[in-house]
């Protein structure tokens, strides 16, 4: 059995303290939060214990999950690498590009398993569509469109860390990046700023990114949906290819309820509980964590895949502020 400690009982911590309870070959020893009714919540409901002392939590674990906010990240995983223990690290890497750079630097040379939660590897319709470029199946990469939105609400529960770039498309800059199977080179950007004004983050974003192989892409993240919006999210990836195309939508449309609550198309596939039990990407990043550190394979998103698709996102930003096309820092 792993000894895994999580630290941070936000939104993410309390599906990975979920995931990592219900894990056969996991046990979750600690829950770690500032505030300790809410780790206290967390471990009554996982049958743990809970503490605020971060430290001693990942002292006495073998395994931690970071899913603190993320001016603490950097700090907290540096902590976790000095006392030699593995770690699984949610997004985004850092503030600060440098940063995590030098973060991804130091996993690089250790031997713990490390990696950078990014659950869209992990779910089977952006896996499908990574694997059919890999395969041959939709030949070579021309273009590559992404979108994600959230709702207001949502975007205010976040406050200012809710910035689009960074609180949601990380995860489709990763996953455009992992699909082409290719670094970007150069970025444009453009803003709408007005109804998230209290919380200085932009209403939406559009970018356009270059790859190096060739391949041009689009990239929009919107925080102002509806807060009734099915699921309360909207995403979607779409590659085409020199022979074929292939393209996914979230949230599907296995599951609709219609009932005293409204319309709705619950998640099924990144945090799903089924029968009492956390399943979806959430749990398939644990089963990789899991097999990572046994040495049975590597995570799938290393800290370096983080700290490439916050280097884009820093390069969107600076070309949005600047109004002229800007260079990632790639660092290869």
């Amino acid at each position: 059995m792993i000894d895994v400690t999580v630290i941070g009982c936000g939104f993410m911590g309390r599906n990975h303290a979920h995931a990592a309870a219900d894990h056969p070959q996991m046990n979750l020893v600690s829950v770690v939060d500032l505030d300790k009714a809410v780790a206290q919540e967390v471990a009554q409901k996982r049958e743990t214990t809970a503490t605020t002392d971060f430290e001693r939590a990942v002292d006495d674990s073998e395994a931690v999950i970071v899913a603190t906010p993320e001016p603490v990240h950097t700090e907290q995983a540096q902590t976790v690498l000095d006392r030699d223990r593995h770690l699984l690290l949610e997004k985004p890497v850092s503030v600060d590009t440098d940063e995590a750079w030098k973060l991804a630097d130091r996993a690089a040379e250790s031997d713990l398993a490390t990696g950078v939660s990014f659950i869209l590897r992990y779910d089977p319709g952006y896996a499908g569509i990574h694997q059919a470029v890999s395969s041959g199946e939709i030949g070579n990469p021309v273009s590559v469109r992404a979108r994600r939105g959230i709702t207001r609400s949502e975007s205010m529960r976040i406050g200012e860390r809710g910035h689009p770039l960074y609180y949601m498309n990380v995860h489709d800059i990763d996953a455009m990046r992992w699909a082409v199977g290719s670094d970007v080179q150069e970025v444009t950007g453009v803003e709408q700023r007005g109804e998230l004004k209290e919380i200085d983050v932009p209403d939406a974003v559009h970018a356009t990114l270059t790859f190096e192989d060739g391949t041009v892409g689009s990239l929009s993240g919107v925080g102002v949906l509806r807060d009734d919006t099915p699921g309360g999210i909207t995403a979607s990836l779409e590659l085409v290819g020199t022979a074929g195309t292939a393209a996914v939508n979230t949230p599907g449309t296995t599951l609709t309820v219609n009932g005293t609550a409204g319309y709705d198309r619950p998640d099924l596939r990144h945090w799903p509980v089924v029968n009492n039990r956390m399943d979806g990407a959430v749990r398939r990043q644990i089963d990789s964590f899991e097999r990572a550190i046994d040495g049975d394979d590597d995570m799938l998103a290393s800290i370096r895949d983080g700290a490439h698709a916050q280097a884009i996102a820093d390069a969107i930003r600076t070309a949005i502020e600047t109004g002229e096309p800007t260079a990632v820092d790639t660092r290869n």
